[in-house]
């Protein structure tokens, strides 16, 4: 018996009160924390920082005057009017000059300004207003969306008079990413308020009286808790995303019902005379070891994010690793100070009459386990076999980012906008590919020996098919050539004067750069989009120019550029780390390598869920998906890896940790097998379902991305405490053998 963990426990069984008091304060004042959380967290914000297409950005919002960079797109359908009618003509001139008098933002062009035919639909019933903000700073602009959403409603039920189905809905870049952030940050607390009731129903079930289930459901809402508060803590020091309350939450109320579910059975199963404390002095020392473990390699797993270029990801893996952390030393102090305490009251208020309780598990998974110890390749081949088939469609998965329009929920203002606008564009057009041409000479850009080179490079960038239109300073009328250039640019100031549009979109501030915005041709799906940005960065205008791309599709490819190639790193460090750990643990070679081996096929099997839902439509509805997407985002399964093997490695020490301790006692392998997964499958099967139960709640998410994270954890968890641990893992310990041990020096005693 582990000395260290017993006299952790006999301090706990003395001083329970105490713990209980010290613990009392501390979720009490992060209760606090927990609440302002969403006040200082974060939202994301495209593109990586430091790659080429942030610095582009930069310089767009920094360099240049062109208003519409980062616009927000007010759409407007009136079904009984014409935009071109006075009524509704009217109405566009006064939310046009309503928000062109707001401080957030700078310039508003609509229909009303020249009849320019893109800004309306064909019919006339739809048109936009395009927003120009003053703010560049991402927060900034988010909360410009809340300013200028307000300042529309007095407009909105004007419009609803005119016509009484008219729609207005504020859409573009800055307010998809607050409603999208919006949607994340509330995320956790609804998948919360529907698993717990559900959660709640089956510990009741599984420990069959109220007072003993509530004790692992209460320690989930503490150690959650408790966590949401540090996180409040690191945010007051550096920047925290709102994501990191989601995976607190996801995993906070899981992983802190394991552990409690693993401390209640041995708790339960020590012999009845012996004294409360004595017997939670040896729960402790029994089942501490196995959970100090299991929290340091599940910590490892979401640790392996901090890889990740992007703060979302790291602060997940932050997240993770900090709500483990908390929820090992609950279960080390909290749990049992109340065991203590709640000892006599444990087997009180049953939820099941006691004749409905006496179905006995263990017998049931000792005969289980005997049968696969006796017939184990056809145990594994079949069990596979099964979960090969679920991590099939991860062969054909497309991995990247998506725009479809059906990416957010019908219900979100920009979708409805991004609705109303398909009528009279393509979505293309609201993603170009920047292109900013800056002189290396000294001279500025529109100088006579610039035109003939950059008049060829507009021209072979409008030449590409995939290519819908080109905007630059040679975009003035389609038939001007390179000596009606020439002319028009030998005065600049005169020809910036007589069209000021020029340098108000196209110039930069010194007159030394241009910009080209590249507009894709409608139809193009997003790779398609990516690809051709791949190709402009290859033309470049002859002469002394560097050319720098970027726009949405150009900080796609750097997205993905940079996540790809921070997946090995990520993936090294967790594997290697896990084979580090695992070897100390049990002073084996097969038995980390035959872990780490499972884990990832339980990886992939949640991956695969993922890809087949989201990607091929199978079962889509189920999920409430309106329709499957062309990629998978690459953060998703970035996710599910880090998260899925951590916890998959849970079960597996769970079940590992108690067959070396049945084999520690005579040698026999096979016995030792039948042995510790009669008495921790209950355990594991449980909790499994448990954990199933709060990531399944996340399937009902809104936001895609949380709703990709919650199938795929929860098909692994599923696989993984069923399939692969109930079977598979007893299988290839019943066909290793001795090998299982080796090389570290056990009693070599019965067969192997």
């Amino acid at each position: 018996m582990n000395s260290g963990f017993f006299k952790l426990g006999q301090w706990v069984a003395t001083h329970p009160r105490r713990v209980i008091a010290a613990w009392a304060v501390l979720i009490s004042l992060s209760a606090w924390g927990a609440h302002l959380l969403p006040q200082v967290s974060v939202g994301g914000a495209a593109g990586i920082p430091g790659s080429p297409s942030i610095a582009v950005a930069d310089a767009l919002r920094t360099d240049f005057t062109n208003p519409y960079i980062d616009p927000m797109v007010v759409a407007v359908s009136a079904p009984s009017l014409t935009v071109d009618q006075v009524p509704y003509l009217t109405w566009v001139k006064r939310t046009q000059a309503l928000l062109a008098a707001l401080p957030a933002v700078r310039k508003v062009s609509s229909y009303a300004d020249g009849r320019e035919a893109q800004l309306r639909s064909a019919d006339g019933h739809v048109t936009m207003l395009l927003v120009g903000l003053t703010a560049t700073d991402t927060t900034e602009q988010q909360k410009s969306v809340v300013v200028v959403r307000a300042a529309l409603a007095p407009q909105r039920a004007a419009l609803t008079a005119l016509d009484a189905h008219a729609t207005l809905a504020v859409t573009g870049g800055p307010a998809g990413d607050y409603d999208v952030n919006t949607l994340s940050a509330t995320g956790g607390d609804h998948a919360e308020k529907h698993a717990l009731p559900l959660t709640l129903a089956i510990l009741a079930v599984a420990f069959g009286t109220l007072i003993a289930a509530s004790l692992p459901f209460l320690m989930g809402l503490a150690t959650t808790t408790v966590a949401l508060g540090a996180a409040f803590l690191l945010a007051e020091a550096f920047p925290v995303s709102n994501l990191l309350g989601n995976v607190v939450t996801m995993v906070g109320l899981a992983i802190g019902i394991d552990y409690s579910l693993l401390m209640v059975t041995h708790y339960r199963e020590h012999a009845p005379q012996a004294t409360v404390a004595q017997t939670v002095a040896g729960t402790v020392a029994l089942a501490g070891q196995t959970i100090s473990w299991s929290g340091v390699t599940v910590m490892v797993g979401f640790l392996g994010l901090l890889f990740s270029p992007i703060l979302e990801t790291r602060c997940a893996g932050i997240g993770g690793a900090l709500v483990v952390c908390i929820s090992v030393l609950a279960a080390l102090t909290l749990l049992p100070a109340l065991l203590v305490l709640l000892s006599p009251w444990l087997e009180r208020w049953p939820v099941i009459p006691r004749r409905w309780r006496t179905f006995d598990t263990t017998a049931m998974w000792h005969r289980l386990g005997g049968w696969i110890v006796t017939h184990p390749l056809r145990t594994l081949l079949v069990s596979g076999a099964a979960v090969v088939c679920v991590a099939l469609p991860v062969l054909h998965a497309h991995m990247g980012v998506t725009n479809e329009r059906w990416f957010l929920p019908k219900t979100t203002e920009t979708r409805i906008g991004a609705d109303i606008l398909s009528t009279m564009r393509s979505d293309n057009a609201a993603i170009p590919i920047y292109a900013i041409v800056t002189t290396t000479d000294g001279e500025p850009v529109l100088a006579a020996a610039h035109i003939k080179a950059l008049v060829a490079y507009a021209d072979a960038l409008e030449g590409d098919r995939r290519v819908a239109a080109v905007a630059s300073p040679f975009s003035l009328q389609k038939r001007l050539g390179v000596d009606e250039y020439t002319a028009l640019y030998q005065n600049i100031d005169a020809a910036l004067k007589e069209h000021p549009e020029i340098a108000e979109l196209f110039l930069n501030r010194d007159r030394h750069a241009a910009l080209f915005e590249v507009t894709p041709a409608n139809g193009l799906s997003v790779k398609a989009i990516e690809q051709l940005t791949r190709d402009v960065e290859k033309i470049t205008p002859a002469g002394p120019f560097s050319v720098m791309i970027g726009g949405t599709p150009a900080e796609h490819n750097d997205f993905n550029d940079y996540m790809f190639r921070s997946v090995p790193r990520i993936v090294g460090f967790v594997v290697g780390a896990t084979l580090i750990l695992l070897f100390f643990a049990f002073r084996s070679i097969l038995l980390p390598v035959k872990a780490v081996i499972t884990n990832l096929f339980a990886v992939a099997a949640g991956i695969g869920a993922v890809v087949a839902v989201f990607q091929f439509g199978w079962l889509n509805g189920l999920v409430g998906l309106e329709r499957p997407f062309t990629a998978v985002p690459l953060e998703v399964p970035m996710m599910v890896f880090c998260l899925s093997f951590g916890l998959s490695m849970d079960y597996e020490l769970f079940l590992l940790f108690r067959i070396k301790r049945e084999y520690d006692k005579d040698g026999n392998n096979d016995r030792a097998t039948v042995a510790g997964l009669a008495a921790v499958a209950p355990v594991i099967t449980g909790a499994g379902l448990i954990m199933a139960v709060v990531f399944g709640a996340f399937a009902g998410a809104d936001l895609p991305v949380l709703k990709m994270m919650g199938v795929g954890l929860c098909v692994s968890v599923l696989i993984d405490a069923t399939v692969i641990r109930a079977f598979v893992v007893p299988a290839v310990m019943a066909l290793a053998g001795r090998w299982n041990w080796y090389p570290g020096r056990h009693p070599d005693r019965g067969r192997g």
